[in-house]
């Protein structure tokens, strides 16, 4: 027997952690729940099964569950049970951020990976966000794990959107400027980062061999008022890692 919650699509969230079930056991087990649904007019399925489930995934796609998404450690199918039911999308973008960190001494903080592109000499210091992290959170980590600054944020600058990126998804980078709160460089990532360097304004705009992309992403946050991070919690009081931005 395999157990269900309700979703908000009309479909059916399958409860499903057992891995001692036989194969013809869930067999039997997903043909009679999919009978039952349809006849409830249920509209999907959804099966969420981890890496010691492996043994149920073909099983599934026998009866027409579908890849929806799928992680490290766990996928997701979907059973559309109604022809043209809605099932929501599946994650369809990463999202990066990058920092804009200029010193006291009107220098900017600039790194260089161990394996990088010819388009820049050095790049801003930046990173991808990892799951439930805050957007503030990641880009302040980003810039402590690549050069050893500590920082705070103050603004966002600039997204920008991207299509196609890694294995056909999509990708968001966010640019921020953020106030340095310590000075002393010391890469902790030294795996990822080859050189990390204060670098003066004015040395960074005339340098030839850094790219118009990273100098138009520094302009726009000197220039742009930006948008800052807001308290929210009367809002969204029973969420977490809920950001506002405005």
């Amino acid at each position: 027997m395999l157990t269900t919650k309700e979703d908000r699509y009309n479909g059916l969230i399958i409860d499903f952690e057992s891995t001692y079930l036989s194969s013809q056991e869930f067999k039997l087990a997903l043909i009679s729940l999919i009978s039952n649904s349809k006849k409830e007019k249920k509209s999907l399925l959804w099966l969420d099964l981890t890496t010691q489930q492996s043994q149920y995934i073909a099983i599934a796609l026998e009866l027409g569950f579908k890849f929806h998404n799928c992680e490290a450690t766990r996928t997701t199918l979907t059973h559309q049970l109604k022809e043209g039911a809605y099932i929501p999308v599946s994650p369809t973008h990463t999202v990066g951020v990058g920092a804009v960190v200029i010193n006291d001494k009107n220098e900017i903080l600039l790194v260089r990976d161990h394996i990088h592109s010819n388009h820049s000499i050095y790049k801003i210091p930046g990173g991808m966000v990892e799951h439930a992290d805050k957007l503030s959170t990641a880009v302040e980590r980003e810039v402590y794990e690549e050069t050893g600054i500590k920082t705070k944020l103050i603004k966002m600058v600039s997204l920008l959107n991207a299509h196609p990126y890694r294995f056909n998804k999509s990708n968001i980078y966010i640019v921020f400027q953020l106030e340095a709160l310590s000075s002393e460089i010391n890469i902790i990532d030294t795996h990822e980062i080859e050189v990390a360097l204060w670098l003066p304004l004015d040395e960074f705009f005339a340098h030839k061999e850094m790219s118009q992309f990273q100098k138009d992403l520094v302009k726009q946050a000197l220039e742009a008022d930006g948008v800052s991070l807001i308290e929210n919690k009367e809002y969204f009081s029973k969420k977490q890692h809920v950001e506002v931005y405005a």
